[in-house]
């Protein structure tokens, strides 16, 4: 008996659909087994899911008070150079239908004992970043620091106090480490990427580079 193609096409998206379910849960299960492993050789912490672990962070960082399908995921918290840290990947969804996209973010957080950092949002230069000066978001410059000023937009309410916090000193460190992407306000300080968290074995360098942005605005 002959099957009908359309059966034998369908039959055949689901075999494939299938296997790429497996493989995708097999990854995320090796990933979490070597997060693991990692944390435990270094004395962190590790959560592989925290439900609304990103509750308390909202106020200081825009894309976790949005979209459906939150994840907060892949914790890990510990001390960095003396530092107490949490390191995080999140995802949520916007849109529905064809319509519907799935948004990451990965990134470490750093929270102060006090609620001095002026609230500030600095992100690479780009086209997008541009055409928000048409909808009357300012970017902050600096004419003494031109590279900064075109590498960076920085913005945020009290450029007063942002200009004061962005010394010659952490505009040359950002000018010489490009595409960094910082977010701040109070007690928290979040360096952050569109992209998921670092493998086990590329984290130790990662928390590093990190630990050199928080050296920045923390005196510890």
């Amino acid at each position: 008996m002959m099957v009908a193609p359309e059966f034998v096409f369908i039959g055949g998206a689901a075999v494939i659909g299938g296997a790429v379910w497996m493989f995708q849960r097999a990854s995320a299960r090796k990933r979490r087994e070597a997060y693991t492993e990692y944390c435990l050789i270094r004395g962190f912490q590790y959560n592989p899911q925290q439900p609304d672990g990103e509750r308390r962070f909202r106020d200081g960082f825009e894309p976790f008070q949005h979209g459906n399908s939150k994840s907060w995921r892949n914790t890990i918290a510990g001390v960095k150079n003396g530092a107490a840290f949490t390191a995080f990947e999140y995802q949520w969804t916007t849109g529905s239908g064809k319509s519907r996209r799935t948004n990451t973010r990965s990134g470490i957080i750093w929270e102060r004992g006090d609620a001095g950092l002026p609230r500030f949002e600095l992100q690479p230069e780009d086209l997008l970043s541009r055409l928000r000066n048409l909808f009357g978001t300012k970017d902050i410059d600096f004419f003494d620091s031109p590279e900064f000023s075109k590498a960076y937009r920085l913005e945020g309410p009290d450029e007063s106090a942002i200009r004061k916090l962005f010394t010659p000193e952490i505009r040359r460190f950002f000018e010489s480490t490009l595409d960094q992407r910082v977010t701040a306000g109070g007690r928290f300080l979040i360096w952050w990427f569109s992209s998921k968290l670092p493998d086990a074995a590329a984290l130790d360098e990662w928390l590093e580079q990190g630990d050199h942005v928080r050296r920045r605005f923390f005196n510890t």
